[in-house]
């Protein structure tokens, strides 16, 4: 592996050094943008809040636990609509 200096231009890579290689070969080209190191910060802090956020509403699903919400026997009957009397 070999790693080269130069710029990109108008979508033309230009190295630094003269450099003889194949005709043919595969090549790994990773670019060194300082604005992508401002949009990983963006993205932290987006993650940051979603954990915030998410902390913040943990105990939410403890409202369910009501005995209203609750699927648990509370101990009355159910009653259904063929359980009326018509009158």
């Amino acid at each position: 592996m070999r790693a080269v200096s130069g710029y990109l231009e108008n979508g033309r890579f230009t190295p630094y050094e003269f450099i003889n290689l194949p005709s043919r070969i595969q090549v790994l080209l990773v670019f060194n943008d300082p604005n992508v190191a401002e949009d990983n910060n963006k993205r932290l802090d987006w993650l940051n809040e979603f954990h915030h956020m998410a902390a913040e509403s943990a105990n939410e699903n403890d409202v369910f636990n009501d005995e209203a919400f609750t699927r648990r026997p509370s101990g009355r009957e159910l009653i259904t609509f063929s359980d009326e009397v018509d009158s």
